[in-house]
């Protein structure tokens, strides 16, 4: 079990956070229960490297209790590849978000 400033969480393999918050007030202790999912994997891109493919997804993680916290993204690829006449397919690779950076340009008036 992990413990974060009070939110206690169990993982499950398929990404899935069950646990308990408390918070203090004046009349007790209230405890709101949540369970936590991440969404349906979005696949963002399909790359041919060498040989093999890799397949890369997004996920959004969502709380089902209010106040909810900031959304947090996660991104990972499967990598597929042809192994003796069959396709192999790796367990999902975690990888971070870089923010994309735009291009532009300046120009000084004559």
């Amino acid at each position: 079990m992990k413990t974060t400033e009070g939110l206690n969480l169990l993982s499950t393999s398929n990404g899935t956070a069950i646990g308990t918050t408390a918070s203090s007030t004046m009349t007790g202790t209230a405890i709101t229960n949540l369970i936590s999912n991440w969404s349906t994997p979005e696949r963002l891109e399909a790359n041919e490297v060498g040989e093999t493919i890799e397949m890369i997804y997004k996920q959004t993680l969502s709380f089902s209790y209010w106040p909810a916290p900031p959304t947090e993204e996660r991104v990972f690829k499967i990598v597929y590849s042809c192994i003796d006449g069959k396709w192999d397919k790796s367990e999902p690779i975690y990888g971070k978000i870089v923010p994309a950076q735009v291009e532009y340009f300046e120009f000084e008036d004559e």
